[in-house]
């Protein structure tokens, strides 16, 4: 399938294929502007009818009022690939929450507010998510995600002015840090198996592609029903494992700045 991706979405007898884009946990920031390059080739290369970003495409966001010149460029690099035809549909992750449909709208795209999102995809009922709520096994976390995406807690802070706000993100962001022994985040941030099952069968998927847990692979799972599991990684400023798919193939491939390769 990646023959075709870079700058050419035909097949041999000529036909338009249908290609879909799935990124996660970019963490922009204006502090890292090789991330942003590295999202803006991609974006420049790859033709998509569909574009999915499944959560933390920033680093932080503390409201759609408080935008700098690495969110207004992202902002710019979109709306001319909306233009373009493709749809755009985000979903808030365990860092940018507080993206708003004001900023998302401004682009063209659609801001998610479901967790989940559940599609056909290369013929197979798939749910696409941040991924953060198969992380059960952390509690701590848990208990933070239920406080600020509580609806009275982000009109309160939202009410609060930009240099507070920017305050209390970096407040958070360092406590996050300093919490607990890189073993024991390791042993608790990854995905909970039977949360993972109990999703799977509630939405009675085939396949689910999710970010948060920076630990990009393909797991295939055999329990009641096979499933598939596509994790897409953390961006680095030389690559990012992402997912595309079209009508008949979705896969995870590595995209280095200028070439895709398939991790199958």
């Amino acid at each position: 399938m990646i023959e075709n991706r870079a700058g050419n979405n035909s097949t041999a007898n000529g036909d338009t294929m249908s290609t879909t884009l799935y990124i996660a946990d970019l963490h922009l920031q204006s502090s890292t502007p090789k991330l942003t390059e590295l999202a803006f080739e991609l974006l420049n290369t790859l033709e998509c009818e569909h574009l999915f970003i499944l959560g933390d495409l920033f680093e932080y966001w503390i409201g759609d009022d408080s935008i700098d010149h690495t969110a207004e460029a992202v902002s710019q690099k979109l709306k001319t690939l909306h233009k373009r035809g493709t749809e755009i549909k985000v979903m808030h992750g365990n860092r940018d929450f507080l993206l708003g449909d004001s900023y998302v709208s401004g682009f063209g795209g659609t801001l998610v507010s479901e967790d989940t999102i559940k599609l056909d995809i290369a013929g197979k009922p798939t749910l696409l998510m941040h991924g953060d709520t198969l992380c059960t096994d952390d509690k701590q976390y848990q208990f933070y995600r239920r406080m600020v995406r509580n609806r009275d807690w982000q009109k309160d802070f939202l009410a609060k002015s930009v240099s507070e706000r920017e305050a209390t993100a970096r407040m958070i962001r360092s406590t996050s840090k300093a919490s607990g022994s890189r073993a024991h985040k390791n042993s608790i941030a990854d995905i909970n198996a039977d949360t993972l099952l109990q999703t799977v069968d509630s939405h009675q998927v085939e396949r689910v592609i999710h970010g948060h847990t920076h630990r990009p692979a393909l797991h295939t799972t055999t329990a009641d029903q096979k499933f598939e599991r596509l994790v897409l990684g953390d961006w680095h400023p030389d690559h990012a494992v992402i997912a595309v798919s079209d009508a008949e193939n979705c896969e995870l491939v590595k995209w280095d700045g200028s070439t895709l390769t398939s991790l199958a």
